[in-house]
């Protein structure tokens, strides 16, 4: 089965815990919610494109254990085809550590397991899924020669290659000639760039940095502040929601799907960073990874009722 989007990167089970704060090292505390959710960064991806109607396929891997059998039910629950998806033997599943304070912040700790098998030689027997794609996205959860892999080979058949550069780290000169969108958060394009992001002026100056290794457009999320996104022709604000916050997780992960959903189905870079702005900020209500992600209708009654307001 072809799909429009084909999703390479990581599948972790997340492990959360809320906390009044972050503990010391050597010092236990106490937390008080907790619960496990299907997570990775390339799965919350998928998932949310999927949920949203997409049409999704996943290049990954997980290890062989429980944790695998609910992550690919989860993923094949909204449509995604997880076909290319494949156990590692004597390994384990990747898992998330994450912690979230009464504010809805939160720290990650990741365990990568079977996404450090995510190997080139893997997307490479995998090629002929990503070759009729309309667009590939990747992130950085699973080995950097990987990303490099998977961005070569939507270069190779001319399909854009979305980027999520997280966790942030410096990337080659290379990968960025490959790249279409990029959708980094303030820290995340300050690593890349070195330059401090808070505002729209801010965001134009670090984005033109990216522009410059070869990126096409960047997509600069400033959290409540909504989404600055430049190319070369412009730059223009898509302003934050006014929202009750209470969990950041995955937040970033909604809004890459939702708009690489967005592109595909058509709608210009205007309209697709609006659609996708209101499913990060519609999942920051919730808590969870995958299960805060809303789905079509959902998405758009919130960008209904908040015209209205």
């Amino acid at each position: 089965m072809n799909s429009d989007i084909v999703v390479v990167g990581s599948i972790n089970m997340d492990m959360v815990v809320t906390v009044s704060r972050q503990p010391k090292w050597g010092e236990t505390i106490l937390g008080s919610d907790s619960f496990m959710s299907p997570g990775g960064k390339g799965g919350n991806q998928a998932y949310a494109a999927g949920k949203l109607g997409a049409s999704v396929a996943m290049i990954g891997r997980v290890g062989n254990d429980i944790f695998a059998d609910q992550l690919l039910l989860n993923l094949e629950r909204v449509g995604v085809d997880t076909v290319c998806i494949e156990r590692v033997e004597d390994e384990s599943t990747g898992m998330a550590l994450i912690n979230i304070n009464r504010d809805g912040d939160n720290s990650i700790v990741v365990a990568p397991g079977a996404n450090h098998h995510v190997t080139p030689e893997y997307i490479r027997k995998h090629e002929n899924v990503i070759s009729q794609a309309k667009l590939v996205m990747a992130q950085l959860e699973i080995p950097l020669e990987s990303v490099m892999e998977a961005a070569k080979i939507a270069k190779k058949y001319d399909i854009p290659f979305m980027l999520d550069p997280a966790p942030s780290r410096e990337l080659p000169d290379e990968l960025y000639e490959l790249v279409q969108y990029i959708v980094p958060n303030e820290s995340e394009i300050a690593e890349l760039t070195g330059i401090a992001v808070s505002n729209k002026r801010s965001a134009r100056v670090a984005s033109v940095e990216l522009l410059s290794k070869g990126v096409n457009t960047v997509f600069s999320k400033l959290g409540a502040r909504g989404v600055v996104v430049t190319n070369k022709n412009r730059t223009f604000l898509i302003e934050g929601y006014d929202v009750e916050v209470v969990d950041t997780t995955a937040a970033g992960d909604a809004f890459a799907g939702a708009l690489a959903t967005a592109l595909v189905d058509g709608k210009d870079v205007w309209s697709a960073t609006g659609f996708a702005n209101a499913v990060g900020a519609l999942t920051v209500t919730r808590s969870g990874a995958q299960v805060s992600m809303p789905d079509l209708d959902e998405a758009e009654r919130f960008i209904s009722n908040s015209a209205k307001q």
